[in-house]
């Protein structure tokens, strides 16, 4: 009789515990956040896609504007200071904006993909006028960046859409220096057959911390995040619930999504990933009436790879930027007319 009781304590114990992990993993993985709408002084954003803070200045990249690629403010009272990245065939225009990069004091780096070129404007800040110093031509190896990061005071890092590795390196000069790591698909064979549509299917959004040494790519298609440190070579893989890519090959060679939009975008800070998470269906998001781009799920993941916190936003975000020391998230939202959104949180 005394064993019977020893053992219904030790089964309700153990099931208390399971109950209490299971308490906590809710509580750390759905927690909610609302959003408050930050106007600015003027009406100029059509699809504010990205935004990127360093210091008091932030800069808004405007996928669609059909003016300037990229607006300054002051930050975080966010008013207006200028606009650059004049959209045209120009010289010294912009085709088709990619990304933004802040590159030091008042200095950022822009990417037109189409133009396979790198600008660096120098004087963004209050009372000055963005001013092109460098247009830097890619060499002919990068095939149709579509982002970029710098990789420290004298490289950039490009995700390499050959398929025959997973970056590409280059020195200030647009020069290549190296290629790195592969695709980590599971289906090799598919890989090997179809590398240029496989890296179509696997286009990755990155994130580069200097002083990490740490390379965080997400995927658009897929449930994948991967962690590269560059100073011990060690690489982290993240699969998530709903998987790698899908997408099919046609036979022209190109990836054609065929599954879920995962990941919108990825910021490594000092303490944490953040990156911001759709997971609907490609069949699903057909049937919806009136489709809103962007994701809900902000992940937190810690440098191991592990899922820390999961936060549910108030409505779809296309970019963000996390300012850890305000305990605040920055985010776009292309669906409203006010497009940017601040949200407070642990």
């Amino acid at each position: 009789m005394k064993n019977v009781v020893i053992l219904l304590f030790a089964l309700v114990l153990i099931t208390s515990c399971g109950g209490q992990k299971k308490q906590e993993e809710k509580e750390v993985r759905n927690v909610q956040l609302k959003g408050e709408e930050m106007p600015v002084d003027t009406a100029l954003f059509r699809y504010a896609y990205r935004i990127r803070v360093q210091g008091d200045k932030a800069v808004v990249f405007d996928l669609h504007n059909v003016d300037y690629y990229y607006h300054a403010f002051t930050y975080p009272g966010f008013k207006y200071i200028s606009s650059f990245g004049k959209r045209g065939e120009g010289p010294e225009e912009m085709i088709s904006a990619e990304n933004i990069r802040w590159g030091g004091d008042n200095t950022a780096w822009v990417l037109d993909g189409s133009k396979n070129r790198l600008f660096r404007y120098g004087g963004i800040a209050p009372g000055q006028e963005p001013k092109l110093e460098e247009n830097i031509s890619l060499d002919k190896a990068f095939m149709r960046p579509l982002d970029f990061d710098l990789s420290g005071a004298d490289s950039f890092v490009i995700p390499d859409y050959s398929g025959e590795n997973r970056f590409s390196w280059a020195d200030m000069s647009g020069n290549l220096l190296h290629k790195s790591d592969c695709i980590p698909i599971t289906d090799e064979k598919q890989l090997k057959e179809s590398a240029p549509a496989v890296a179509q299917g696997w286009r990755s959004f990155i994130s580069f911390s200097p002083d990490k040494k740490l390379l965080v790519t997400v995927t658009q298609l897929g449930d994948v995040l991967d962690i590269y440190n560059m100073e011990n070579g060690r690489h982290i893989n993240y699969k998530g619930e709903d998987g790698e890519p899908e997408f099919h090959v046609t036979s022209e060679g190109y990836g054609i999504p065929a599954g879920r939009m995962c990941y919108y975008d990825v910021q490594v800070t000092e303490h944490y990933i953040y990156a911001i998470y759709d997971g609907r269906k490609f069949s699903d998001i057909m049937k919806e009436k009136e489709y809103k781009q962007g994701a809900k799920q902000l992940r937190v993941f810690d440098f191991d790879g592990k899922l820390r916190k999961e936060y549910m936003l108030d409505r779809p975000v296309t970019g963000i930027y996390v300012d850890e020391a305000g305990h605040c998230l920055w985010a776009t939202d292309v669906n409203t007319d006010t497009q940017i959104v601040k949200y407070i949180f642990d």
